[in-house]
């Protein structure tokens, strides 16, 4: 597989928005994101009026902060729209750069203003995007008003949030060897990350959707004779939540529960206390939460819920398209072939495509 086969990947998709998240610093999310654009661009695949950059927080550094070492920078060819801090925008130009300003965007950054341009000429520039998601939704919004049929943020470091499915239509995972101290650390890392992002889907998303969704934890019992929609009333902390759940457990079958907000590490520890506390022979339930990005704990504790018997599930699964690797660390040695081999025997056999879009090795 090579980076031209990554864009076909993408352009298959058919999104309009696309998210890299990376799992640490260095894990190579603007090379791949350059990678993706010329090669789209060098198959037809989309004409560069129809692509544009932003990012949630700032990416795109002439220096890496934390190693000092010199970093890729974004180059995006004329035609193509960029959101990013008008501040940033005039360093840009002052290298020679040139752009079309096109709209002032609400709300502010810590750089400033953020400004819609389309690039004239060329130039390296740094992206800096709204560092809310509710406005990099608006920006998003705006970005396919000004003809933009593919929009690519690029994630803020150790953010998930840019994967939500109210943000983006599929993602791209970057991980790569910064993000641990070994390859197999940085393996299971991966894993793990990419286990709460594949969270299944629910029978019961319309449900989630649909019912009291001002109310953060809704009981609904789909098996009973008499449906029970109860909504939670106690006080809204994990212990409460937890002890709510486990005893509605006890006397409902196939309790389903709608969870707005996050699956928290505490809740989730509370629950596999109090589950252990109290077995439920035979006793099954779920908990929906609205997407992978909602999930705060690790993912074997999503498998000690499952054990014992309450399962997770989402709304609205997110698609992930592929994982990018970034083999280099100034830390440690790592080829390519032995970090993507570490990560074949942590994840899944139907794993995500396996990327290194600067040698072109790939694993499926």
């Amino acid at each position: 597989m090579t980076t031209a086969t990554l864009a076909q990947i993408v352009a298959k998709a058919r999104i309009q928005r696309l998210s890299l998240i990376g799992l640490s610093k260095n894990v190579g999310k603007t090379t791949t994101t350059n990678h993706l654009l010329e090669a789209l661009l060098h198959q037809q695949l989309y004409r560069a009026e129809e692509l544009a950059l932003t990012s949630l927080g700032l990416d795109g550094e002439a220096i890496d902060a934390l190693t000092g070492l010199p970093k890729p920078r974004y180059a995006p060819q004329s035609g193509f729209l960029v959101a990013t801090a008008a501040s940033l925008l005039q360093q840009a130009e002052s290298e020679g750069a040139q752009f079309e300003q096109l709209l002032q965007l609400p709300g502010r950054t810590a750089l400033g203003s953020i400004k819609l341009v389309r690039v004239l000429r060329p130039g390296r520039i740094i992206i800096a995007g709204p560092t809310l998601l509710s406005e990099l939704r608006g920006l998003l919004e705006q970005l396919h008003i000004y003809g933009a049929r593919l929009s690519i943020v690029d994630g803020a470091i150790n953010r998930l949030g840019a994967a939500a499915t109210n943000v983006s239509d599929a993602c791209i995972i970057c991980t790569g060897t910064s993000a641990g101290a070994t390859p197999q650390l940085v393996a299971r890392r991966t894993a793990d990350i990419l286990a709460r992002l594949s969270v299944p889907q629910s029978t019961w998303a319309d449900e989630y959707k649909k019912l009291h969704a001002d109310v953060r934890l809704l009981l609904i019992s789909p098996k009973q004779n008499d449906e029970i929609t109860l909504p939670f009333t106690g006080q809204p902390e994990p212990a409460s939540e937890a002890q709510w759940i486990v005893e509605s457990l006890q006397s409902i079958q196939h309790a389903v529960y709608l969870l707005r907000g996050a699956l928290t590490e505490e809740l989730s520890r509370e629950l596999l206390q109090q589950l252990s506390e109290q077995l439920l022979a035979g006793q099954q339930g779920e908990i929906v939460v609205g997407d992978g990005t909602k999930i705060f704990c690790h993912s074997v504790t999503l498998q000690r819920l499952s054990d014992r018997g309450l399962h997770i599930r989402v709304a609205d699964p997110i698609h992930i398209l592929a994982l990018t690797i970034n083999p280099f660390t100034p830390e440690y040695a790592c080829t390519p072939e032995c970090l993507v081999d570490a990560l074949i025997r942590e994840l899944p056999d139907e794993h995500p495509p396996i990327i290194d879009v600067v040698s072109g090795i790939e694993a499926y």
